[in-house]
């Protein structure tokens, strides 16, 4: 039986909190299943868009690697300086087959929003990055786990 997607509804206060994190944080791990059978998560940067989350890739890089084989993932947040924030999404991810460039009139705002800065700090155009970073994963949640 194939499980539906889940749409985080802002009226619900836990669900509330969670897209605020997801909009605000910059930093995300994404967690994939390795090809040995083990997980394998790393940090990334992320925009929460249209219920799902985005991140830019490298093409040969092991998590784009593992989703071509293995949709299933996770993502989860920081715990916060309480540690008492715990944010974390399980779902499916998809490699888009669309490149990152054209990801660029949906995507551009938002993202100098989040990481301008970020960019600023590391010498780099947003441009540069994309042709680095060209494959697109889309995570869309199925779960929400949360304190």
């Amino acid at each position: 039986m194939e499980e539906k997607g889940l749409v985080l509804e802002p009226a619900d206060e836990r669900h509330a909190k969670a897209i605020a994190r997801l909009r605000a944080e910059r930093i995300g791990w994404l967690g994939t299943i390795g090809r040995d059978g083990y997980p394998h998560a790393v940090p990334v940067w992320f925009l929460w868009h249209d219920d799902a989350i985005i991140v830019f890739n490298q093409p040969g890089s092991a998590k784009v690697k593992n989703l071509r084989e293995n949709p299933r993932a996770f993502f989860h947040l920081e715990a916060g300086a309480d540690t008492a924030q715990v944010h974390v999404l399980q779902g499916d991810a998809e490699v888009s087959d669309t490149p990152a460039k054209d990801w660029v009139a949906t995507l551009t705002t938002p993202f100098l929003e989040k990481y301008a800065l970020d960019l600023q700090y590391l010498g780099q155009t947003l441009e540069e990055l994309w042709s680095g970073y060209s494959v697109v994963t889309i995570l869309r949640p199925r779960r929400l786990i949360t304190l």
